[in-house]
């Protein structure tokens, strides 16, 4: 008796492939495990230039972790099953004190310390293939550096040794023609703490370790010193992010803090307290929708050390910012409850085919 095809391999190939273009990124993944003929379907040219055309661009949230002292590891969160995937890791990637930088389609691990010496290295996570290329390095060796992109460069400063002066302090690259260059920058009495960038208002605000803080308009090449009103929430602040115009971070009792830039006063996000005031937040970053993310540790009673995340949206009303849950889910497990579990890095990147 000759058997016959059913389902997705039963239609002509063109009608194939124009079906499967239509649905995600994870949901192609799962397919093509499913047989030698999904996966060739999948992996056709044919259906990646029909994505390109289609200008198929998903949302991703990347994850750099260090699971006790190994080398860093990448994941990327399926937003369906909730759980962090196992991408392919660097394993020439400093595994300490490297700068991030997301931009559309990947991103940037900048500097670093391998074997308790700075590195220059820059590598570049392809977030749509998940494959890593090594870029230009940037002049000077640095780890800890103040990294943020704005207009298409990303601008670093800082996190080099004390003999960098004013001319060598910071430097620039070029997303586009791939190259690094000088950025005349006065250098700072002290190191960076905290920067973010704000790209509706094109300028780096910047926090230093005696916690002055400044903005820095790239295009001018000059800090302009602020000064803080009363501060509500004094002490150590960490993740700092931007969502529209304003600027979010955690701190060590694991409050959710933000602030208006221009005002530089921190309040706490209001609405988590009977979610979160017992658990420490060990990332928080923000994602494309314009949500805020967390990651929190757990060890359970089976002996396992869980990481946990949130997904939490915002919504400003009477001069305050509310915070609702739209999800939390244990998105990571590790076997013994004795493994560190660092996580380095958070960050939603645009993914489109090329």
């Amino acid at each position: 008796m000759k058997v016959t095809q059913s389902g997705l391999c039963s239609l002509p190939d063109d009608v194939a492939v124009t079906c499967l273009a239509q649905i995600s990124r994870f949901d192609l993944a799962a397919l093509a495990i499913a047989s030698k003929s999904h996966r060739a379907l999948v992996t056709s040219p044919e259906l990646l230039k029909l994505r390109r055309r289609m200008g198929c661009t998903e949302p991703c949230l990347y994850v750099c972790m260090r699971i006790s002292c190994n080398p860093p590891s990448w994941f990327v969160l399926n937003p369906q099953h909730r759980r962090l995937n196992p991408i392919p890791s660097n394993p020439n990637q400093a595994p300490l004190l490297s700068s991030f930088v997301a931009v559309d389609g990947g991103i940037y691990v900048l500097g670093g310390l391998i074997n308790c010496r700075l590195t220059s290295d820059v590598w570049f996570l392809d977030c749509f293939s998940h494959t890593w290329n090594r870029v230009p390095s940037m002049k000077r060796p640095r780890a800890s550096a103040s990294a943020n992109l704005l207009d298409g460069k990303i601008y670093v400063c800082g996190g080099c040794r004390e003999e960098a002066d004013s001319t060598n302090w910071a430097e620039v690259f070029d997303l586009q023609t791939q190259t690094w260059g000088t950025w005349l920058l006065p250098k700072m009495r002290s190191s960076i703490s905290h920067s973010v960038a704000i790209e509706e208002e094109k300028k780096v605000y910047v926090v230093n370790a005696f916690g002055e803080s400044f903005y820095l308009l790239p295009s001018k090449c000059v800090f302009q010193r602020m000064d803080w009103e009363v501060d509500f929430f004094p002490g150590k602040r960490d993740d700092w992010c931007a969502v529209g115009k304003l600027l979010f971070c955690r701190d060590p009792l694991g409050r959710i803090l933000w602030c208006d830039p221009n005002e530089l006063r921190w309040k706490q996000v209001k609405g988590l307290e009977e979610h979160y005031d017992d658990i420490d937040i060990c990332r928080l970053c923000s994602n494309s929708a314009g949500n805020i993310v967390i990651f929190w540790k757990l060890d359970s009673h089976l002996g396992q050390s869980v990481l946990w995340s949130a997904e939490i949206s915002l919504l400003r009303k009477q001069g305050e910012i509310w915070g609702k849950v739209e999800w939390f889910d244990a998105v990571f497990e590790l076997e013994h409850s004795s493994s560190r579990l660092n996580v380095l890095y958070s960050a939603s990147v645009l993914v489109s085919p090329k």
